[in-house]
């Protein structure tokens, strides 16, 4: 068993996770085979109890928010007393195993969070022993995403460990009250805080106005100064308004200002937090023992600032019109330039041999998304670089079945191809920032690897394995005494067809494939196995078989195997269209050629 944390033995207050039901051996014999080296599961049938430590180090933060705690509930009889914007998770153990003695829990919570919350701030290790502890057998194989989501689905029964989270307030507000305030945060009295506030709305703090101040402006008050003490010298036009709401404050200042206001009433507010954040945790505090705060106010009649002009320096003022010179003259001394010489030559023929050499030009494919891109942008690839859970995908990958009685599983692990070992640039940096790359294989785009039997398939083959029909094509084959020529010229199907049973009939295929010959004679065996409507039946059967049992699409097709016996082990399943021309006039059109070329090289 693994020592207990470094977080744990820095608490005294800390205590390892155990369970408080037991078990049978076997039971508890199954839960420890099946448990991590990180996170091990104690067998609860022994006298000796192995701990589940499930507060460690990783990447993971361990930080709670006043939402996260929004559904938290304290203990029975107690009261849930949230006072600081951030709290960190220190322990996560049975009630009866925390002791509460003198200061030892002091500004600490202790309070039950429900799962979805609890199991975004554990390591992986740490989560498939939650799972455990709930009755829900995980192993290592159990993907982050997977356990999670049998977390958020499961409702606790009476088997299950009730278990309390203990937080502590975050440490920066630790170091702010030991050792002065942090950066960034001004003090209430100085003229720098009151600066930080915009003019107050008149309709927002009409409640706490009486009808003489309310009288006194339309349109809104602008804090001039800021006091702790009660009595404060006023000069004219100014009130003292006493303890506005932080609701309302938080709207007019900046998030120095309400940081400022935080750590005045004994919370902190990380800098990093957005506006709308920083607004929640001031809306979300409960004023108790807080000093009070005096706000100086002047009414604001008008907070229209005049317009300035735009007239500038620059601006020619002098109303004389503008007389172009008649005669302009140039720098003619060093035109003509001077001859190329044999250096620059070189220089220019050095760089564009430097642009042209395979590293800069060849394309290499990325392991994540699988596009091609330069190799002299890709980098090579650190599985231990990146967080690789956003990879992982349930229904994306498929193993290859090789027969009927073999199960649809997936391939564990995160969406890459197995076959590259280089990354894009694009991909790196989403990768970074954990974040799934828009064109990831993961998305979705996974295919596998190619077959052999779905290979150098000709487009006869193609044609007769295809559930889908929306096209019909016409293949013209030119004949000449060295080479042949052929090209297909598509046409639209008016309605789509999708084929239940495959292959099709010669009959129906003849529908949808045409070809046509045209030299000065008759084609030969070798010949028609050239062309692109050549069917090889063995070919079709063996494509048909492992489309069945690989593609989700062709999972309920029928194989015909009768139609397919049809079929010549070797040819053209469809008849020919010859026309034979005389040598003379060679087997391109007329309307095809210019009149300068020949048919010698058709």
């Amino acid at each position: 068993m693994l020592p207990a944390t470094k977080d744990a033995v820095s608490n005294p207050f800390s205590v390892n996770l155990t369970a408080s039901t037991h078990t049978s051996a076997n039971v508890a014999a199954s839960i420890v085979q099946s448990t991590t080296s990180l996170g091990i599961a104690y067998q609860k049938a022994f006298d000796s109890l192995q701990p589940l430590v499930l507060i460690g180090g990783g990447a993971r933060s361990q930080t709670l928010s006043v939402t996260d705690l929004a559904e938290a509930v304290p203990p029975e009889g107690e009261e849930l007393n949230i006072k600081h914007s951030e709290y960190v998770l220190i322990d996560y153990v049975p009630l009866a195993k925390i002791t509460r003695n003198g200061d030892t829990l002091r500004d600490c919570i202790v309070c039950q969070v429900p799962l979805s919350v609890i199991m975004k701030k554990m390591k992986v290790e740490e989560v498939r022993d939650l799972c455990k502890l709930h009755g829900i057998h995980a192993t290592t194989r159990d993907t982050r995403r997977v356990m999670e989501g049998w977390l958020s689905e499961h409702r606790c029964s009476d088997a299950c460990e009730v278990s309390y989270a203990v937080l502590r307030p975050h440490s920066h507000f630790a170091r702010s009250t030991a050792g002065g305030p942090l950066p960034g945060i001004l003090d209430v009295e100085s003229l720098a805080f009151a600066d930080t506030f915009k003019i107050l709305s008149r309709d927002d703090i009409l409640p706490l106005l009486s009808e003489e101040q309310a009288e006194a402006s339309s349109v809104g008050y602008r804090v001039k100064r800021v006091a702790r003490r009660g009595a404060v010298q006023l000069n004219p036009g100014e009130f003292v308004l006493d303890n506005i709401p932080l609701s309302i404050l938080a709207k007019f200042t900046t998030i120095q200002g309400m940081r400022s206001l935080g750590s005045h009433h004994g919370f902190e507010i990380p800098s990093r937090w957005a506006k709308e954040k920083c607004e929640k945790a001031l809306q979300h505090h409960k004023c108790e023992n807080c000093l009070n705060l005096h706000f100086i106010l002047t009414p604001v009649n008008s907070v229209t600032k005049p317009r300035q002009t735009r007239r500038g320096e620059w601006l020619d003022s002098d109303p004389s019109p503008f007389l172009w010179e008649s005669e302009v003259t140039l720098d003619t001394a060093s035109y003509p330039p001077k001859p190329t010489t044999m250096h620059d030559i070189a220089v220019a023929m050095r760089g564009y041999c430097e642009e042209l050499t395979p590293d800069r030009i060849e394309e290499e494919g990325c392991c994540v998304c699988g596009q091609l891109t330069r190799r002299s942008h890709m980098l090579q690839f650190d599985e231990t670089a990146y967080d690789l859970s956003v990879l992982e995908q349930l229904n994306c990958t498929r193993l290859e079945r090789f027969s009927p009685n073999e199960p649809i599983t997936d391939i564990k692990g995160p969406v890459l191809d197995s076959n590259l070992t280089k990354i894009c640039p694009t991909c790196h940096d989403s990768l970074k920032r954990n974040r799934r790359p828009k064109f990831a294989l993961a998305n979705f785009l996974w295919l596998g690897q190619v077959p052999d039997c779905l290979k150098d398939l000709t487009l006869g083959e193609c044609a007769l394995i295809s559930r889908v029909r929306y096209n019909r094509c016409v293949v013209r084959v030119l004949k000449g005494h060295a080479k042949m020529v052929a090209n297909v010229i598509s046409f639209e199907h008016p309605s789509k067809k999708i084929y239940e049973r495959l292959p099709m009939p010669k009959e129906e295929l003849a529908d949808v494939l045409s070809i046509i010959y045209t030299g000065t004679e008759p084609p030969g065996d070798d010949d028609l196995k050239r062309t692109p409507v050549l069917v090889r039946k063995e070919r079709v059967r063996a494509a048909l078989e492992w489309l069945k049992l690989n593609h989700k699409d062709y999972a309920d097709l029928s194989i015909d195997y009768e139609t397919l016996g049809t079929y010549a082990l070797e040819g053209v399943p469809i008849g020919l269209f010859k026309k034979n021309l005389p040598e003379q006039e060679g087997n391109v059109l007329a309307s095809q050629k210019s009149v300068f070329q020949s048919d010698e090289d058709q």
